[in-house]
């Protein structure tokens, strides 16, 4: 037969579910404060004092700055920055013109070419092609090809 056993007031405080949480609570706060501290001494170790009471940091784990990095903005580099600049207008502008003057010389020579062939097949009342006249089909499908790719590309844009 069992007895049965009074409650204590640490019993029943326990059963209730109080004293648990007061504990889950205090071990919560013990490992905040425990991270806490680590991360001020970790941030404490990189800095010190120098003799004249000036903080210092170790920046020893980072590696130094190339001294082409960042330079110092001064009026040669500016002006010679500036004149790259323009330069590189002025060959654009001439890369342009000339794309320009090839397309217009392809363009020249596909038509003479597709005038050429009309007039050949015009003159014949064969209903096929010959291997001449196929060639000069298959030059004015390249030179129109080529064409449209020059006129698709410019150069800077």
């Amino acid at each position: 037969m069992r007895m049965r056993v009074q409650d204590t007031s640490s019993n029943a405080l326990w059963r209730r579910g109080w004293m648990p949480r007061f504990k889950s609570r205090a071990r919560s706060l013990a490992c905040l404060a425990m991270l806490a501290l680590a991360a001020f001494s970790a941030g404490n170790s990189q800095t010190g004092m120098n003799p004249s009471g000036n903080v210092t940091h170790d920046y020893s784990g980072i590696p130094p700055k190339p001294p082409d990095a960042n330079p110092t903005p001064d009026a040669n580099r500016f002006l010679e920055s500036s004149l790259k600049g323009q330069d590189n207008r002025k060959q654009i502008e001439q890369l342009n013109v000339l794309r320009q003057k090839e397309m217009s010389s392809d363009t020249d020579k596909l038509v003479i070419l597709a005038i050429q062939l009309k007039a050949e097949t015009d003159a014949t009342s064969r209903e096929k092609l010959t291997m001449i006249d196929l060639r000069k089909v298959e030059a004015i499908e390249k030179l129109a090809k080529s064409v449209r790719d020059k006129m698709k590309a410019t150069v800077g844009n």
